[in-house]
């Protein structure tokens, strides 16, 4: 179930993950990490100077919480990513005090990286938004009867976010017309028969099909709910929707496939799974009046926010 989740969440941060290393906090003259007592708060070890150095949760997720969302989303939707930040890290952190970076999966930007990120012109007015929002909402977490949950976000579903059946009971289908209008909601990539072949191969576990078998013996075997492909088949294999996705580099797993000219074409909505909060469609219902409370509440189900010590 680990391991689901990881793979969902870097679909998720689709086209912005890297691996990157946390520097430190910036203080009011904006040089990086100023020194101060950790005394009694919760913080995350990272590797610093040949050595370790504690750095203040709510610091480190500033650096999170710039990594997996897009600065110009609005402030209201900002604060519901660094709540769903928040509580991954306090579920990993699992009731101790501190936790090694290494032990994350979690991609955290210093200076240097949001600055590349937004330019440095942007920089400090970004920075400033995404620490007023770790802040403002510090110590929230999402927990469901007791625990909390696991926080599945997307930039942008196929228009309907997804269901978690009984596995994530708190994940039901929610309308986000707004993902309509996110940026690459809307994808085509094109295909030899050959390329197409060489991707399905490369498959683990797959058997073998050939160029001349395709686009004929392609097609879409299942698609739940919210439109999203669960089993599609190649040649004699069924595969699930998401090997398929990954195998063929699109962006979600909402896709459907159409010959054209001697060709595939591959055309995907949304980018990410598609389950839980979904970035681009809360961006849109914060402009209709909805604040970060009302958003987390929108796309789950019967959990609660729960206010903790930092």
């Amino acid at each position: 179930m680990r391991k689901f989740l990881m793979v969902l969440v870097t679909m998720a941060l689709v086209p912005y993950v890297t691996t990157l290393a946390w520097t430190g906090r910036l203080d009011a003259e904006g040089s990086l990490f100023g020194e101060g007592s950790l005394e009694g708060s919760r913080s995350v070890i990272i590797e610093h100077g040949g050595g370790t150095l504690p750095v203040d949760a709510e610091d480190f997720l500033v650096g999170v919480v710039a990594n997996q969302i897009p600065a110009d989303y609005g402030e209201e939707t900002v604060k519901a990513q660094a709540v769903l930040a928040r509580t991954y890290l306090y579920r990993e952190m699992d009731g101790a005090k501190s936790i090694p970076e290494e032990a994350l999966d979690l991609d955290c930007l210093n200076r240097a990286q949001m600055e590349k990120l937004w330019g440095s012109g942007r920089f400090a007015a970004n920075y400033k938004k995404i620490q007023d929002a770790v802040r403002e909402t510090a110590g929230r977490t999402l927990v469901y009867e007791g625990s909390y949950v696991e926080p599945f976000f997307c930039r942008a579903s196929a228009g309907k976010t997804r269901d978690g059946k009984e596995t994530y009971p708190y994940l039901r289908p929610a309308e986000s017309p707004g993902d309509l209008q996110a940026d690459g909601y809307l994808s085509m990539t094109l295909f030899t028969p050959e390329q197409m072949a060489s991707r399905i191969n490369s498959i683990p576990g797959s058997t073998p099909v050939t160029a001349a078998q395709l686009p004929t013996e392609l097609q879409i075997v299942e698609r739940d709910a919210s439109g999203y492909v669960t089993q599609v088949q190649a040649g004699g294999k069924v595969y699930s929707g998401e090997e398929f996705q990954y195998a063929l580099g699109l962006s979600s797993s909402c896709y459907s496939f159409e010959e054209m000219e001697g060709k595939i074409r591959a055309v995907c909505k949304g980018v990410g799974h598609g389950y839980g909060f979904s970035q681009a469609g809360a961006n849109a219902l914060e402009k209709e009046g909805k604040n970060w409370e009302e958003l987390l509440n929108y796309y789950y189900q019967g959990v609660e926010i729960r206010a903790e010590e930092v």
